[in-house]
């Protein structure tokens, strides 16, 4: 079930990235890494920032455990009593914060953008455009809440396939409307506008169809909500830290010309693996872990972690190699026309392949972090939020100094490694996880096989390489989908004849 499960939620995940990287080639196409890319970038970050935060993980870290033990113990009355309550104190919450973000939205963008001050045509711009984005908080936090009570009764779909609408919205507002780059700067935010709003129907039809749909109560903070409060705040650091980096790394960023949009095109690559594994296992295993941490079923809790740490890796790190070694094919392949020069690409690559070494650690919070809120535990992942926060704030301000941008990407990735390690340290303080038998040996030899595919990759890509480049986009996309394919199926053999997976463990995974 846990397998079907993810495979449900990737597959979905994977066919909204795909529509996304087709909006971000638009957008590179139109907009380059100039200032109508820049100031774009920052209004749709905010609110993609906090798409990812609450509705990745904070919200659902700090719902879904209640919730689930709602319908278990009290059944689905209660359950959709105490549901009622935290939508009603949402929507009262999110209205009062789209007044103020309104009436403040000057100083909203000169905190989220410093840089820009310097430049008052982009400034205002930034302005204008987050203004029309900003409702988008409102939309996906309402959204977010429906897409909870899904995946409380095991159903993924909807959410993984909510982000499909606003991306094809997107793309169509940049295809069909506009004109110069300044009103196509405006469709575009227009379009995340009403990308969120139907994003809102959809979830509210399907949760409507399960007949799981609560009612606006009238707010009560009793035991469970006020567990519910005290949880989100905490759950908030502790399963963002790698979108809060982000995000100081974009302030410091607005101050070098360019800067913003070579860390969102980079970003985006990254985000690919780490909704697909880190994400859609941490989704997937929380309900599941939540259940298991409650009825006191350790055994198996850790046979779950251990399996998602194995399925992590063996995903993640072949990723890290791939964007390591063939960052640049990727970056003028997927965006390299239009507006998107030679030059952008040379310099989106470097901080592509930076950002990309901590892949497997991005990903491993996901799974890390959820092992710690199943147990209603959130403030031990924002003690080391907290941390990871300051170590990668420090680490921007001061190599920005001597690399620039690229320090944004060291600071970003190495703060990711720190968190994951603190993070281990922890949970076996708390005996929260252990690392069982299995996995120890596994682990050496997805390292092994990692190797081998390191190995093969680097070698067919020195012969074939320059086939890419100064090619048709056919032809490139032909020669480098070759060299992709031909690494990982020397990765599978490798992992199966090292002994990582067999029928065995693969049947034993399956019925998990």
């Amino acid at each position: 079930m846990f397998i079907k499960s993810s495979f449900i939620f990737s597959s979905l995940t994977m066919v909204s990235r795909v529509f996304g990287f087709i909006r971000d080639m638009l957008l590179a196409n139109y907009f380059g890494i100039g200032m109508f890319a820049d100031a774009f970038n920052v209004a749709f970050r905010l609110p993609n920032l906090f798409r990812s935060i609450f509705a990745e993980g904070a919200f659902s870290a700090a719902f879904v455990p209640l919730f689930s033990g709602k319908l278990h113990e009290a059944g689905k009355k209660q359950a959709l009593l105490f549901a009622g309550r935290i939508l009603s104190f949402l929507v009262v919450a999110l209205i009062c914060l789209m007044i103020i973000f309104q009436v403040f939205i000057e100083d909203i963008v000169m905190a989220i953008a410093p840089g820009f001050e310097s430049n008052p045509e982009k400034f205002e711009l930034t302005l204008q455009l987050t203004r029309i984005t900003s409702p988008y908080l409102l939309f996906i936090s309402i959204v977010t809440f429906y897409a909870c009570i899904l995946n409380s009764i095991d159903r993924f779909a909807a959410m993984a396939a909510s982000p499909i609408i606003l991306n094809i919205v997107m793309i169509i507002g940049l295809t069909f409307f506009g004109g110069d780059d300044y009103q196509k700067s405006f469709y575009a935010a227009y379009s995340v506008f009403w990308g969120g709003l139907i994003q809102l129907v959809a979830i509210f039809i399907a949760v409507w169809r399960k007949e799981h749909l609560p009612k606006l109560e009238k707010i009560k903070v009793d035991k469970d909500s006020g567990k519910f409060f005290k949880n989100l705040t905490p759950a908030i650091l502790g399963s963002g830290v790698t979108q809060i980096n982000i995000w100081i790394g974009t302030i410091i960023a607005t101050s070098i010309p360019g800067a913003v949009s070579i860390i969102y095109y980079a970003d985006r690559l990254v985000q690919l693996p780490l909704a697909l594994i880190g994400v859609s296992i941490g989704i997937v295993i929380l309900p599941k872990l939540s259940k298991l941490f409650k009825s006191g079923d350790m055994e198996k809790a850790v046979f779950l972690q251990n399996r998602s740490l194995e399925i992590a890796l063996v995903l993640s790190i072949p990723c890290s190699i791939i964007l390591y070694e063939i960052s640049e094919p990727i970056i003028y392949i997927l965006f390299q026309r239009g507006a998107f020069s030679v030059a952008d690409t040379d310099k989106t690559a470097p901080a592509l392949l930076i950002l990309g070494l901590g892949i497997p650690a991005y990903v491993l919070n996901k799974i890390l972090v959820s092992s710690f809120f199943a147990n209603q535990d959130t403030k031990t992942p924002v003690r080391v939020s907290v941390i990871c926060v300051i170590l990668n704030a420090v680490g921007n301000y001061v190599l920005v100094q001597y690399i620039s941008y690229l320090g944004i990407a060291v600071a970003t990735a190495f703060s990711a490694w720190t968190n994951i390690i603190l993070l281990l340290i922890y949970a076996y303080k708390k005996d929260l996880f252990r690392f069982d038998f299995a996995f120890k040996i596994r682990f050496i030899r997805i390292l092994l096989s990692c190797i081998i595919m390191y190995v093969f990759l680097n070698a067919i890509y020195g012969l074939f390489g320059k086939y890419i480049f100064d090619q048709s986009t056919m032809i490139s996309l032909g020669v480098f989908s070759a060299i992709l394919i031909a690494s990982f199926a020397i990765y599978i053999v490798a992992l199966f004849f090292s002994g990582v997976y067999n029928r065995n463990s693969i049947k034993e995974l399956t019925d998990s």
